[in-house]
């Protein structure tokens, strides 16, 4: 620590005077230590993780997979055909219920959205 007064020849760089006005100083301009639940309580942002869009392929494949979900909920079946491939039908009504959360398929409605 150095002085703030400068400090005469053949002298210490700390003085008492020095020492003083620095714990003074820290006193004074210390953070002060509460509890937290003392603090203001803080608005808890909804988790918007992932990307916040859907290209135009992107949406083109989520409304087929809507539309595929759709026909085989009427037909009864347990998955769902997706590329060639198959999909449980859980999985592909999580999918569909997060694009529409986010407003990528109807209604239209994203919970995100502010306007």
């Amino acid at each position: 620590m150095t002085a703030l007064i400068q400090p005469q020849k053949n002298a210490s760089l700390i003085t008492r005077r020095s020492i003083f006005i620095g714990a003074a100083a820290s006193l004074i301009f210390a953070p002060a230590i509460v509890r937290a639940a003392s603090l203001m309580p803080v608005r808890r942002l909804p988790p918007p993780f992932g990307p916040q869009y859907a290209g135009f392929c992107d949406r083109l494949w989520l409304h087929w997979l809507n539309n595929s979900l759709q026909s085989s909920l009427r037909a009864g079946k347990t998955s769902v055909d997706c590329n060639h491939t198959t999909m449980p039908l859980a999985k592909a009504q999580r999918i569909v219920s997060h694009a529409q959360d986010y407003g990528w398929l109807p209604p239209y409605i994203s919970i995100y959205r502010k306007d």
